[in-house]
This record gives C-alpha cells, structure tokens and sequence, in this order.
C-alpha cells in the first residue's frame, strides 16, 4: 500500500521538515487572519472541506480570528467558542468533523494564550484541521484543500497590504 500524500505531509509539518503555514515567524495579525479564513474560507476552509462544519460556527470563529488580529477579541468570545467546540465534539457524525472541532478548540487555547500576552503556536491547530481533511477525503482531495490553504497563506504573508510588518 503506498503512503498517503496527506499524512507524508502532516509528518513533514510535525516534525519540522515542511513549515507550517501561519508559523509563528510571522506578525500575529496575519496569522490570525489566516487563522479566520482555515475555519470560514467558502473555497478551502474547513466550513467548505468538511461536512457538518456549520457556516454559523465559522463565521462566528473567523470574527473572533479577525478581533484577535485587531487586538479588539474578548476573553468571553473566545471561551464561548471553546464552549461551542466542547458541545459540538460530542455531537460529532464523524472523525473528521470531531477532529475539526478538537482544531477549534486548541485555536481558542491559543487565543487564550495570546489575549494574556503569551506566546501562541498554532501548529496543533493547523495539524488538527489537516488531519480532518484526511479523514474526510480521499488524498487527492484532501491535498488540493491543503495546497489552496499554502497558498492563501503565501498570498497573505506576499502582499504588504495585510502585513504588519510595513506599518511605519
């Protein structure tokens, strides 16, 4: 049996061998933006990959992303998506959807972190919404979600406009 594309793919990333998009290398901000989009992106966020991710959720994720990344995100929004995460895994219909919500959940960890004035990975939560990808599509599929979240990343770290790092 030949190795999945997918989990070649995640080892690489776990094990440092392949950067993880959004790496925390990069200013907050536009990690968090990118952070909003892997959950609400219509085209390859995991409301559009995985079925049974509910556009609510990952609107109201994705603003709570966009908050963080403007420093106006609440402690109160973030625990209540953890909440709704915590709710929503046990409710789970499959892995990869209980594997998206186990995502969400280390995302609200990190944004718990951050909102405190800590030091935020990420990288359990990009992990954990690849691995939901690969349990909810064949790896050719899969891997075309994850190639469209690369490249929206080099995309937003690419162009100046979203990036911290040319404010004067």
């Amino acid at each position: 049996m030949k190795p999945s594309p997918h989990l070649n793919l995640f080892e690489a990333i776990a094990q440092g061998v392949i950067e993880a998009p959004a790496g925390d290398d990069h200013p907050a901000a536009d990690r968090w933006r990118w952070f909003a989009d892997l959950y609400a992106n219509r085209t390859w966020g995991l409301v559009a990959a995985i079925d049974g991710f509910p556009r609510l959720a990952a609107d109201h994720i994705a603003a709570a992303c966009r908050d963080t990344a403007t420093d106006t995100a609440t402690i109160e929004q973030w625990q209540a998506i953890a909440d709704l995460a915590r709710t929503a895994r046990t409710a789970a219909l499959s892995p990869g959807l209980d594997i998206a919500w186990s995502a969400v959940a280390d995302t609200c960890t990190d944004a718990l972190d951050h909102l405190a004035g800590h030091t935020f990975g990420g990288l359990e939560g990009i992990l954990g919404a690849l691995d939901a990808l690969g349990h909810e599509h064949e790896p050719a599929i899969a891997m075309s979600f994850v190639r469209d979240a690369y490249t929206a990343w080099q995309h937003r770290v690419a162009s100046p406009a979203t990036s911290d790092r040319n404010v004067a």
